[in-house]
C-alpha cells in the first residue's frame, strides 16, 4: 500500500508538466495570453541580434597587437559581413528555384566550398597583413557556427518551404538567444515552425515542460558535483567539503591516459564505465538547457537527451544520446548517400550511408569545431585533436551500421517482438553491452597528449595484452 501511494506521488511531482489542472490554470495568466507566437518570435528575433554582436565580439580574438579601436573596427566589420552573408543565404533559400542548376544540385557542397575558398585566401596571405585579413580571419572564425544553421535554411529552400517566409522567420535560430555550440537544437525552420505552440494552452503544457528541463539541469549538475566530490575527489567539487576529504579517488580517464600509468585493469574499466555516465549527465545537463529555453518560448521540440544509457541497441543509443547532432549528421550525410548510392544493394547502401554519417560527416563536423588551429594553418595541433578521433569515428560507425543491419535482420522473423520485449537478465545483457561498447570507444575520443601508437598500446591494455 505504501510503495503506491509513493509512486503515485512521485508521478504527480515528476509529471507535474502534464497536471491539467496547473495547465489551465497557466493558460489563463495573462502573460501567457498576451505572449502571442509573433511576440516570442520577434523577442527571438531582437535577442539574435544582440546575440550575434556578443559572439563576434567574443569569439574574435583581439590578442594579436591590434589597437582597441581597431579591434572594434574589425568585429563591427565582421559582424556586417556575416550578417550580409545569412542575408543572402536567405535570399537564395527563398528564390531557390530560380538558382542555376549547378548550386540546386548541391546547396550544401557550394555553401562550404566557399568557406573553404575563403581559408586558402587567409592562408595564403602573410598573417597580420592588415586590417582586411584580421576581418577575413574573424569570419572565418565565426562561420563554423553559423554553417549547419545556414545549411538548414537552405534545406528549407531546396524543399520549396523557404518561400513566403520573412529574414525573421529564420534569423532568430541563425544565431539563437538558447545555446552557444555548433549544433543547432531544434534544427531549423522547418521543424521549429511545426513544434510551435499557437494557443495558450499549447503553450502553458511546452513552458511546463522547459521548467521541468531546467529542473532536470539542475538535478544532473549535482549529481555530476557528487561524483566528483566522492567518487573522483575532486578539490573544486563544492560538495567535496561535505564528505571530510573521504573519496574513492578513482582517476578519470584523461587523467589515465595522461599519466600512462599501470593500474589494475578492474579500476581502469571502472573509471571507462564511470566517465560514459559522466559524460551523458553532461550532455543531457547541457541539452535540457537549450531545449529548455525553447520551450519556454513555446517550441514544443524534441529532448536533445532521452534516457541513452537505457538503450538496448547501439543505434538506439546514438539516437537517444544527442539527438540533434545526430539529426544534423542524417540531414547532411546520411540521408543524401543514402538516396543517390548503390540503390540496387541494400546491406552495402546502409553501411555507406552510415559511415557518410558517423565516419565523414563526425570529422568534418568537429574538424569545423576546431576552428582556431584550422584559420591559423596548424596542422599539428589540428591532428593532436582529431589524431585519435578517426579511429573514435570508424568504431563508431562500425557498431551503428552492424546495429542498424542486426536491427533490419530482426523484422519480420518470428519471436523478435518477443525477445525484445523480455525483460530481467536478457534487458540488462543488452544493456551492458551497449554500455561498454560505448565506453570502450571513447578511448579513442577523450583528448590527450599521446601519439596514436602510444594510445593503441594503452588500449590493447584494457584487453590484458
Amino acid at each position: 500500500m505504501i510503495p503506491s501511494v509513493l509512486a503515485s506521488a512521485y508521478r504527480q511531482i515528476a509529471q507535474f508538466h502534464e497536471n491539467e489542472r496547473l495547465i489551465a490554470w497557466l493558460s489563463a495568466q495573462r502573460w501567457v495570453v498576451g505572449f502571442t507566437p509573433e511576440r516570442r518570435q520577434f523577442v527571438l528575433f531582437v535577442g539574435a541580434i544582440v546575440a550575434g554582436l556578443v559572439g563576434t565580439f567574443y569569439r574574435y580574438d583581439a590578442r594579436r597587437g591590434t589597437r582597441v579601436v581597431a579591434a572594434w573596427l574589425v568585429a563591427g566589420s565582421v559582424f556586417i559581413i556575416l550578417l550580409a552573408i545569412v542575408y543572402s543565404l536567405y535570399l537564395v533559400a527563398v528564390h531557390f528555384k530560380r538558382l542555376p542548376l549547378i548550386i540546386r544540385g548541391r546547396p550544401q557542397i557550394c555553401f562550404h566550398l566557399l568557406f573553404w575558398l575563403l581559408l586558402l585566401a587567409i592562408w595564403s596571405a602573410p598573417e597580420n597583413s592588415g586590417l582586411w585579413w584580421l576581418m577575413l580571419s574573424g569570419v572565418a572564425l565565426s562561420l563554423p557556427y553559423l554553417i549547419w544553421r545556414c545549411g538548414y535554411m537552405l534545406l528549407s529552400g531546396q524543399r520549396g518551404k523557404a518561400a513566403g517566409t520573412g529574414f525573421r522567420d529564420h534569423l532568430f535560430y541563425i544565431w539563437p538567444v538558447w545555446d552557444g555550440t555548433n549544433t543547432p537544437p531544434g534544427k531549423g525552420h522547418d521543424h521549429l515552425s511545426r513544434s510551435v505552440a499557437q494557443t495558450p494552452e499549447a503553450y502553458a503544457r511546452t513552458f511546463l515542460g522547459g521548467i521541468k528541463l531546467l529542473l532536470l539541469v539542475a538535478l544532473w549538475t549535482f549529481v555530476m558535483q557528487l561524483m566528483a566530490g566522492l567518487i573522483y575527489g575532486d578539490p573544486k567539487s563544492p560538495l567535496k567539503p561535505l564528505f571530510q576529504g573521504h573519496s574513492l579517488g578513482l582517476p578519470r580517464l584523461k587523467q589515465i591516459l595522461a599519466s600512462g600509468a599501470a593500474l589494475p585493469l578492474p579500476v581502469i574499466w571502472f573509471s571507462l564505465y564511470l566517465e560514459l555516465i559522466w559524460e551523458t549527465l553532461y550532455i543531457a545537463a547541457k541539452g535540457h538547457v537549450w531545449i529548455g529555453v525553447l520551450r519556454l518560448y513555446g517550441f514544443n521540440v524534441f529532448r536533445n537527451t532521452y534516457k541513452p544509457l537505457l538503450a538496448e541497441t547501439v543505434v538506439e543509443f546514438w539516437n537517444r544520446y544527442y539527438y540533434y547532432f545526430k539529426e544534423l549528421m542524417m540531414e547532411f550525410f546520411f540521408l543524401p548517400t543514402y538516396a543517390r548510392y548503390f540503390r540496387s544493394h541494400a546491406r552495402l547502401r546502409i553501411i555507406v550511408a552510415v559511415f557518410a554519417a558517423a565516419f565523414v560527416g563526425n570529422m568534418y563536423y568537429h574538424l569545423l569545431q576546431a576552428k582556431e588551429p584550422l584559420v591559423a594553418a596548424d596542422w599539428h595541433k589540428l591532428w593532436s585533436l582529431l589524431g585519435a578521433r578517426l579511429v573514435y569515428c570508424f568504431l563508431l560507425a562500425g557498431g551503428i551500421a552492424i546495429s542498424m543491419l542486426r536491427q533490419q535482420n530482426r523484422r519480420g522473423k518470428p519471436g523478435t517482438a518477443a525477445v525484445l520485449r523480455s525483460g530481467g537478465v536478457h534487458r540488462l545483457g543488452r544493456i551492458a553491452c551497449v554500455w561498454t561498447f560505448f565506453a570502450v570507444i571513447n578511448f579513442w575520443n577523450v583528448i590527450a597528449n599521446l601519439t596514436l601508437s602510444e594510445r593503441a598500446r594503452l588500449f590493447l591494455t584494457l584487453f590484458g595484452l
